[in-house]
């Protein structure tokens, strides 16, 4: 079984050598490809350092490149795509992981990834943790789409699972500048105009918790996957969620935080795993009249996940409207591709008003 790492860039820090060099060490190759029309100085030699092959692509747009093929090139069973400013957590050293793809009928894999800023932490709320992304897939799988737009995913078919401890340490957020950071922000809102992803980029702005990079975990091939499967109704009326307050004023699309507190008498666990991932929610409605303005709100992950019969907190992110006003928010639980919690427990919801102030 062959698995290999798929780098797609224009430019290699330096500070990323070695971790470009352990992901090739732990895959079996490291296939880079380089977009010559926007190449940096010393990009060409630090891939050839580091990569088991590198190839070069030209690319009129960003993204204007096949990533499926690029995948295919790697002539491999597996492929996993890094990107240049990011290192694999230590668990992928141990070499027991490679035993989870073995027989298994999963398709791809979705793993976390954590944003770390200065000193060696990294931040614990949602949306920068767990920010999961599918970046171990098969190649043999027909029908896969990969991005062609910034910041989309890879859709590929087929079953998924969620991976609990091998995770993605990202170092953008300490690697560049505030100014640096800022101006990627502009870039990428004209070339997504409203996917900027300021509050990613900008986590100055937001103050949100962080912590100590964790301590490597034994990986137990048995409990690495996590996977939900559809709650029937009444496993659904064993939940119920508490969020105690709410800002009064905020403003337009703010990013902010709640204290959730989940409580469940499921027996089983659960997760914000495919194939139908249980997260937290929100609606906003216009205070006047109770028109509904956002639906379908941001998921925030229980990650790894909420054992059976048991209560745990969790950040609740929220983005305001994008239009000042006065608003009610609603709090709620969602489970993709089943339903809305408070569709079977209306009693889930809970309600706060809201003031959306212009900047």
């Amino acid at each position: 079984m062959r698995i290999k790492a798929l780098l797609v860039t224009h430019d290699i820090p330096e500070e990323s050598i070695p971790w470009m060099a352990e992901v090739r060490d732990i895959f079996d190759e490291l296939i880079i490809f380089i977009d010559e029309k926007r190449v940096t100085p010393g990009t060409v030699n630090r891939a050839r350092e580091v990569g088991s092959r590198v190839h070069y692509h030209k690319a009129e747009t960003w993204f204007d490149w096949d990533l499926a093929a690029k995948a295919r090139a790697c002539e491999s069973d597996w492929v996993f795509t890094i990107e240049r400013d990011e290192q694999l957590s230590p668990e992928w050293r141990q070499p027991q992981w490679r035993q989870i793809l073995a027989g298994t009928q999963l398709t791809h894999f979705w793993v976390p990834r954590r944003w770390v800023v200065p000193g060696d932490r990294y931040i614990t709320a949602a949306p920068w943790w767990p920010d999961s992304h599918p970046r171990l897939v098969r190649t043999d799988v027909s029908g896969a789409s990969f991005p062609t737009r910034l910041h989309d995913f890879a859709c590929i078919p087929g079953p998924g699972g969620y991976l609990r401890n091998l995770a993605i340490h990202h170092h953008v957020l300490w690697l560049c500048s505030r100014a640096t950071r800022e101006e990627r922000v502009r870039y990428y809102e004209q070339l997504r105009p409203g996917g900027g992803l300021g509050h990613y980029y900008l986590y100055e702005d937001y103050a949100p918790p962080e912590a100590p990079l964790p301590k490597p975990v034994q990986v137990e091939v048995d409990r690495e996957i996590l996977r939900m499967e559809k709650l029937p109704p009444e496993e659904v009326s064993k939940i119920s969620l508490e969020v105690n307050a709410a800002p009064a004023v905020v403003h337009v699309s703010a990013l902010f935080s709640l204290d959730a507190r989940v409580e469940s008498a499921v027996n089983e666990t659960l997760s914000s795993a495919p194939p139908h991932p249980v997260s937290l929610s929100y609606h906003w409605m216009e205070k006047a009249n109770r028109q509904m303005i956002v639906f379908d709100g941001s998921r925030s992950a229980l990650f790894p996940g909420l054992e059976a019969n048991a209560t745990g907190r969790y950040a609740m992110a929220i983005i305001a409207p994008d239009q000042p006003g006065d608003y009610i928010l609603q709090t709620t639980m969602v489970q993709d591709g089943v339903g809305w919690f408070e569709d079977i427990r209306p009693g889930i919801v809970r309600e706060f008003d809201v003031s959306v102030i212009a900047r």
